[in-house]
Protein backbone atom coordinates (compact mmCIF):
# COMPACT_ATOMS: atom_id res chain seq x y z
CA UNK A 1 0.00 0.00 0.00
CA UNK A 2 1.45 3.09 -0.63
CA UNK A 3 2.21 5.97 2.01
CA UNK A 4 -0.15 8.38 0.07
CA UNK A 5 -2.99 5.70 0.04
CA UNK A 6 -2.54 4.91 4.10
CA UNK A 7 -2.43 8.63 4.62
CA UNK A 8 -5.88 9.45 2.53
CA UNK A 9 -7.55 6.64 4.40
CA UNK A 10 -6.59 7.77 7.97
CA UNK A 11 -7.51 11.12 6.35
CA UNK A 12 -11.11 9.71 6.37
CA UNK A 13 -11.09 8.19 9.30
CA UNK A 14 -10.35 11.47 10.56
CA UNK A 15 -13.07 13.14 8.83
CA UNK A 16 -16.05 10.63 9.95
CA UNK A 17 -14.70 10.52 13.84
CA UNK A 18 -14.83 14.69 12.83
CA UNK A 19 -18.89 14.08 11.53
CA UNK A 20 -19.37 11.36 14.85
CA UNK A 21 -18.17 14.77 17.17
CA UNK A 22 -20.16 17.44 15.27
CA UNK A 23 -23.58 15.27 16.24
CA UNK A 24 -22.50 14.05 20.02
CA UNK A 25 -21.53 17.76 20.72
CA UNK A 26 -24.70 18.97 19.39
CA UNK A 27 -26.85 16.35 20.95
CA UNK A 28 -25.41 17.02 24.35
CA UNK A 29 -25.15 20.36 24.32
CA UNK A 30 -21.75 20.81 24.31
CA UNK A 31 -21.30 23.99 23.00
CA UNK A 32 -17.09 23.76 23.05
CA UNK A 33 -16.58 20.65 22.00
CA UNK A 34 -19.11 21.65 19.13
CA UNK A 35 -17.12 24.69 18.29
CA UNK A 36 -14.22 22.84 18.47
CA UNK A 37 -15.03 20.80 15.10
CA UNK A 38 -15.17 23.67 12.98
CA UNK A 39 -12.68 26.14 11.34
CA UNK A 40 -13.65 29.74 12.84
CA UNK A 41 -12.98 31.93 9.91
CA UNK A 42 -14.98 33.10 6.90
CA UNK A 43 -16.77 29.42 6.12
CA UNK A 44 -20.46 29.88 4.91
CA UNK A 45 -22.94 27.80 6.97
CA UNK A 46 -26.16 27.36 4.92
CA UNK A 47 -29.34 26.33 7.53
CA UNK A 48 -31.69 26.43 4.01
CA UNK A 49 -34.18 28.48 3.58
CA UNK A 50 -32.57 31.79 3.51
CA UNK A 51 -30.55 31.75 6.58
CA UNK A 52 -27.37 31.82 7.01
CA UNK A 53 -24.02 32.28 8.87
CA UNK A 54 -20.58 33.33 8.33
CA UNK A 55 -18.02 31.49 10.23
CA UNK A 56 -18.09 28.38 12.68
CA UNK A 57 -18.03 30.49 15.69
CA UNK A 58 -21.27 32.55 14.69
CA UNK A 59 -22.82 28.90 13.44
CA UNK A 60 -22.19 27.32 16.72
CA UNK A 61 -23.89 30.35 18.82
CA UNK A 62 -26.91 29.92 15.95
CA UNK A 63 -27.63 26.34 16.74
CA UNK A 64 -26.90 26.88 20.61
CA UNK A 65 -29.87 29.47 20.67
CA UNK A 66 -32.19 27.37 18.50
CA UNK A 67 -31.55 24.36 20.37
CA UNK A 68 -30.91 26.03 24.10
CA UNK A 69 -34.66 24.42 25.38
CA UNK A 70 -34.61 21.41 22.50
CA UNK A 71 -34.47 17.99 22.74
CA UNK A 72 -32.37 16.73 19.67
CA UNK A 73 -30.63 13.77 18.43
CA UNK A 74 -29.22 13.91 14.99
CA UNK A 75 -27.84 10.93 12.72
CA UNK A 76 -25.05 11.01 9.61
CA UNK A 77 -24.44 7.75 7.63
CA UNK A 78 -23.55 6.50 4.03
CA UNK A 79 -20.60 9.20 3.82
CA UNK A 80 -19.08 10.06 0.68
CA UNK A 81 -16.09 11.81 1.07
CA UNK A 82 -13.44 13.31 -1.32
CA UNK A 83 -9.61 14.43 -1.33
CA UNK A 84 -9.10 17.63 -3.40
CA UNK A 85 -5.62 18.05 -1.81
CA UNK A 86 -3.92 16.55 1.09
CA UNK A 87 -5.45 19.15 3.55
CA UNK A 88 -9.09 19.85 2.08
CA UNK A 89 -11.72 17.46 1.32
CA UNK A 90 -15.23 17.43 0.46
CA UNK A 91 -18.43 15.72 2.30
CA UNK A 92 -21.86 14.34 1.94
CA UNK A 93 -24.00 12.93 4.48
CA UNK A 94 -27.12 11.34 4.60
CA UNK A 95 -28.83 12.67 7.77
CA UNK A 96 -31.65 12.44 10.05
CA UNK A 97 -32.86 14.59 13.07
CA UNK A 98 -35.44 14.74 15.74
CA UNK A 99 -35.84 17.80 17.52
CA UNK A 100 -38.49 18.50 19.90
CA UNK A 101 -38.76 21.87 21.80
CA UNK A 102 -41.01 22.90 25.11
CA UNK A 103 -44.05 22.65 24.69
CA UNK A 104 -46.73 25.16 23.29
CA UNK A 105 -47.35 27.14 27.01
CA UNK A 106 -50.43 27.96 25.53
CA UNK A 107 -51.83 24.83 24.55
CA UNK A 108 -49.13 22.26 25.84
CA UNK A 109 -49.00 21.03 22.25
CA UNK A 110 -45.76 19.35 21.31
CA UNK A 111 -43.41 21.60 18.83
CA UNK A 112 -40.94 20.21 16.86
CA UNK A 113 -40.43 18.28 13.61
CA UNK A 114 -38.26 15.14 12.13
CA UNK A 115 -35.82 15.82 9.24
CA UNK A 116 -34.48 14.06 6.11
CA UNK A 117 -31.90 14.93 3.90
CA UNK A 118 -28.42 15.69 3.59
CA UNK A 119 -25.91 17.34 4.25
CA UNK A 120 -22.81 18.97 2.20
CA UNK A 121 -19.30 19.74 3.96
CA UNK A 122 -16.00 21.20 3.41
CA UNK A 123 -12.97 20.03 5.30
CA UNK A 124 -9.81 21.99 5.91
CA UNK A 125 -7.23 20.24 8.11
CA UNK A 126 -5.62 22.74 10.35
CA UNK A 127 -2.45 22.06 12.46
CA UNK A 128 -2.66 18.33 11.35
CA UNK A 129 -6.26 18.03 12.67
CA UNK A 130 -9.38 18.10 10.26
CA UNK A 131 -11.71 20.90 10.83
CA UNK A 132 -15.30 21.79 8.81
CA UNK A 133 -14.71 24.96 7.13
CA UNK A 134 -18.37 25.06 5.67
CA UNK A 135 -21.42 23.50 5.98
CA UNK A 136 -25.29 23.38 4.31
CA UNK A 137 -28.66 21.36 4.81
CA UNK A 138 -30.65 20.20 2.60
CA UNK A 139 -34.14 18.68 3.43
CA UNK A 140 -35.71 16.33 1.37
CA UNK A 141 -38.92 15.84 4.05
CA UNK A 142 -39.48 17.48 6.97
CA UNK A 143 -42.29 16.06 9.37
CA UNK A 144 -44.00 17.79 12.47
CA UNK A 145 -44.11 15.59 15.29
CA UNK A 146 -47.34 14.74 16.93
CA UNK A 147 -48.79 17.53 18.62
CA UNK A 148 -49.38 14.85 21.67
CA UNK A 149 -46.43 13.43 23.52
CA UNK A 150 -46.65 9.46 22.84
CA UNK A 151 -46.91 7.29 25.11
CA UNK A 152 -44.17 5.29 26.93
CA UNK A 153 -45.38 2.17 25.59
CA UNK A 154 -48.24 1.34 23.86
CA UNK A 155 -50.69 -0.31 26.15
CA UNK A 156 -52.95 -2.48 24.19
CA UNK A 157 -50.14 -3.35 21.02
CA UNK A 158 -50.13 -3.42 18.01
CA UNK A 159 -54.66 -2.99 17.97
CA UNK A 160 -54.19 0.29 19.58
CA UNK A 161 -52.99 1.34 16.57
CA UNK A 162 -56.27 1.30 14.64
CA UNK A 163 -57.98 3.24 17.48
CA UNK A 164 -59.07 6.05 15.89
CA UNK A 165 -59.40 8.36 18.94
CA UNK A 166 -56.08 6.90 19.75
CA UNK A 167 -54.86 8.51 16.83
CA UNK A 168 -56.54 11.57 16.94
CA UNK A 169 -54.98 12.31 20.25
CA UNK A 170 -51.55 11.71 19.49
CA UNK A 171 -50.79 12.70 16.12
CA UNK A 172 -52.67 15.79 13.93
CA UNK A 173 -54.43 13.03 11.56
CA UNK A 174 -58.17 13.94 12.04
CA UNK A 175 -60.96 11.55 13.36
Amino acid sequence: MSEKLLQQMLDYKAIVELKARFVHTVDNKDWDGYRAVFTPDDGLFDFGGGFTVIGGNAFVEAVAGQLADAVSVHRAFLPQIAFTSETEATGEWAVNDYIEFSADPETGERRGQQGFGYEYESYRKVDGIWKISAWRVHYVRVDPLPRMPLPDSILGGPDVLRDEAYLAAVTSRPV
